[in-house]
């Protein structure tokens, strides 16, 4: 793999992590919950909002507009950094994460939006160069 490819992976999966945690600082209506390690982590993906999501998406969107890397690759390292997060909790607290299955499941689903950014940069990319 690239270097140029490696570094724009750990760029989403950064603005993945980032995506969710701005709305946790900007809502006040979140509610806030515990968590061994990351609370403010928790607090982002169990309050996840259109915010959250409007974020992915751009994230998605910018990424493929300046990298090679393939939409599925951006889709899935958006959200790389909550499993090992979670993994680490678990680690730290092995009753943390009863429902860890669960979990990594809605964190590929949150991965989407950024895929859906990603396929809207390319179809607009192959539209304007067409």
């Amino acid at each position: 793999m690239k270097l140029k490819n490696l570094q724009s992976l750990l760029f989403v999966s950064i603005l993945g992590m980032i995506s969710i945690l701005i709305p946790v600082f900007i809502l006040d209506d979140l509610r806030t919950y515990d968590s061994p390690l990351f609370p403010m982590i928790r607090t982002g993906i169990e309050g996840i909002s259109l915010y959250s999501l409007l974020f992915l998406i751009s994230s998605g969107l910018i990424i493929k507009s300046f990298s090679d890397l393939s939409s599925w690759k951006i889709g899935l390292a958006s959200m790389a950094l909550f499993p090992l997060a979670a993994i680490c909790e678990i680690i730290y607290e092995p009753t943390s994460h009863n429902l860890f299955p669960l979990e990594f499941i809605f964190y590929a689903i949150y991965s989407l939006p950024a895929l859906l950014g990603a396929y809207l940069s390319e179809f607009i990319t192959n539209k304007l160069l067409k």
